[in-house]
């Protein structure tokens, strides 16, 4: 029987389909970064907006008009006000590391230098925290962030014109889509329209979790920040939500600056406080916030939560630590569901 390249392709479809899909995303890879936040902008939006039509209903597109306008003001207060406050902040705190390493060094030594057992480690972590080494490391950090900075912030701005006329027009582009079940391309559509949809509400529900959690944590480390009197509250603050967006081991990453800044503010005793504080935050996100909002979302281990975390970001990077989880929990109700007979 001679071969048939169509009837190949008819017998194996679902995964020519599914192959194509991956071409897509992989062509599109450059873009992928916009097309996240636009995305979980129209689902913070479409959330707000469902809500408010069941209880006032009122008109969706007022309401989109004003979730925006709102949203606008929120940014421009924020621009107005937090970024040169953030920069100088910045710039002290790459000037005083070197005063709080050196602080840290000698705390390390007055209560060390008796014990030979971990005199090896002790010497090995100072080769790490020594203060050229860190200025250098600190301002390559600093420059990084800043240069990846500039470049999301001009994609913010443009997922937030995208998600607004997404939003504005939604309901005809929602019909626009599902009219690709009568064309050629409905084979691809049947295939491929519920994975999507299920994998795009475990993304956005865990994102949205994870802004909740990530903002009373600031809030949170604000209020102790300042009854410790620790400096640069909008550098730390702005850090703490950033990483906050990262389960489990955001905050972790978050806590070395906060430490590093008490230390240089008031010494050990300062810093020890601080980590007292960081540990009690991290009890309240552990025990009540979590069980609350992300395990009611994500059904998941914090402990595993870790692992997947780890195994994400070897594998495809930074966007591993905020899409580990997701697409963990996706892989694993799509496994996990019965299969129809």
């Amino acid at each position: 029987m001679p071969f048939s390249i169509s009837a190949f392709i008819r017998v194996n479809r679902v995964y020519f389909i599914w192959a194509a899909f991956m071409v897509l995303l992989y062509l599109f890879r450059d873009m992928f970064g916009l097309v996240f936040i636009t995305f979980i902008m129209c689902f913070i939006a479409s959330s707000i907006t469902h809500n408010l039509r069941r209880k006032y209903h009122w008109s969706r597109r007022s309401i989109v008009i004003g979730i925006y306008i709102l949203f606008l003001v929120g940014v421009a207060a924020f621009l107005t006000l937090i970024p040169t406050r953030i920069l100088s902040e910045t710039i002290n705190f790459t000037e005083q590391l070197p005063n709080s390493m050196n602080t840290l060094k000698s705390w390390v030594n007055t209560h060390t230098e008796n014990n030979e057992m971990i005199a090896p480690l002790i010497a090995q972590i100072k080769n790490v925290l020594l203060p050229e080494t860190a200025v250098v490391s600190a301002w390559n950090i600093v420059r990084g962030v800043l240069e990846k900075g500039l470049h999301y912030f001009g994609w913010f701005f443009l997922a937030m014109l995208f998600s607004f006329l997404i939003m504005f027009d939604l309901p005809h582009l929602s019909k626009g889509v599902r009219h690709l079940r009568f064309t050629r391309l409905s084979e691809a559509y049947h295939e491929t329209a519920d994975s999507i949809i299920l994998f795009a509400k475990v993304v956005g529900e865990n994102f949205r979790a994870q802004l909740i959690i990530s903002a009373i944590n600031t809030v949170l480390t604000a209020i102790c920040l300042h009854i410790l009197g620790i400096n640069a509250v909008a550098l730390l603050c702005t850090l703490v939500f950033i990483c906050g967006l990262i389960p489990v081991l955001g905050m972790l990453i978050s806590s070395v600056p906060i430490v590093l800044m008490a230390i240089n503010g008031g010494g050990m005793e300062l810093g020890l406080w601080a980590i007292v504080m960081i540990i009690a935050i991290h009890m309240i996100e552990t025990y009540i916030l979590n069980p609350r909002i992300v395990s009611s979302v994500m059904h998941i281990n914090p402990v595993m939560t870790l692992i997947i975390l780890y195994i994400a970001h070897s594998v495809i990077g930074m966007w591993g630590m905020l899409l580990g989880v997701p697409i963990a929990v996706y892989v694993y109700r799509k496994i996990s569901k019965p299969v129809r007979n």
